[in-house]
């Protein structure tokens, strides 16, 4: 069989197999962002004379992702289309590199449906948010292709690839570099319906090989994947101007010319 043919027979497959799957027969259409935004209410202050307490810590923990974290992230990601914007003209071939999760997609529904647990996987994978409390679990929701774009993240994507921008952009390549591991259910599927999540949410054009994945079977810290992901994506002759991740262990490693760390306040991944 010809490399063209086996290509075509590939793609033919995963046609398929995405739309015979439940996980993928929801519409992706994303979930409300600021859900629970609703019963944020006030913070409540802590008592100097007590312990801190989970139940408290967690209605703080909702005050600022409702009242203050998007703004955060507008401030984060508006240094970072300067920087863009004032740097690309001035080098050869230059390229950004995006985390996923909380840096261009929000998982935020998940988490407050989860009351901020990690569950891996649930019986029947569909995460309705039909009831408050039923569980979501995390390959459930990716898979769902549900999640809603981070707005700033997607002007600085749209900026990068001169989307609605001015004739003068400079076109800079995207590259996404995620601790999502190419195989939990199935390696090729895992980066299909990572690649339809973006795409949904308005990040456009993404090619395969612009999206590096972590090895199922790799261990220790995710920034070892993060870093080898930048060394090679400069070994192809791209000089990252900019690395941008809600995580330190996004950031870490050299390898970029610039940092750019958005505030994740919901869970910490080394």
């Amino acid at each position: 069989m010809t490399n063209i043919a086996l290509r075509c027979l590939c793609a033919l497959v995963a046609t398929i197999v995405v739309a015979g799957s439940p996980a993928f027969a929801q519409t992706g259409t994303p979930v409300d962002p600021r859900l629970g935004c609703d019963k944020a209410g006030t913070a409540p202050a802590a008592d100097a004379g007590e312990p801190d307490n989970i139940d408290l810590f967690k209605k703080r923990l909702l005050t600022y992702r409702c009242a203050a974290y998007e703004n955060d992230i507008a401030a984060v990601l508006g240094n970072a289309r300067k920087w863009v914007t004032a740097r690309a003209p001035e080098v050869q071939r230059p390229a950004v590199v995006l985390d996923i999760d909380e840096t261009s997609l929000f998982n935020w529904p998940r988490i407050y449906q989860d009351d901020y647990a990690y569950i891996p996987s649930t019986p029947g994978g569909r995460c309705d948010f039909t009831e408050v409390g039923d569980p979501c679990g995390d390959l459930d929701w990716q898979q769902s292709a549900r999640a809603a774009a981070i707005g700033p993240t997607l002007e600085l994507y749209k900026l990068a690839r001169c989307i609605d921008q001015a004739a003068t952009c400079t076109k800079v390549e995207v590259f996404f570099v995620t601790g999502r591991r190419e195989q939990e259910h199935n390696k090729e599927m895992a980066s299909v319906w990572t690649l339809r999540n973006l795409q949904l949410a308005g990040f456009d054009g993404i090619a395969r090989d612009h999206l590096y994945m972590r090895d199922p079977a790799s261990t220790g810290s995710v920034s070892i994947h993060k870093t080898a992901a930048r060394a090679d994506i400069e070994s192809k002759g791209f000089a990252v101007i900019a690395n941008v991740g809600d995580q330190k262990s996004d950031l870490v490693g050299g390898h970029a010319e610039m940092t750019f760390k958005v505030p994740n306040p919901f869970y910490f991944i080394e």
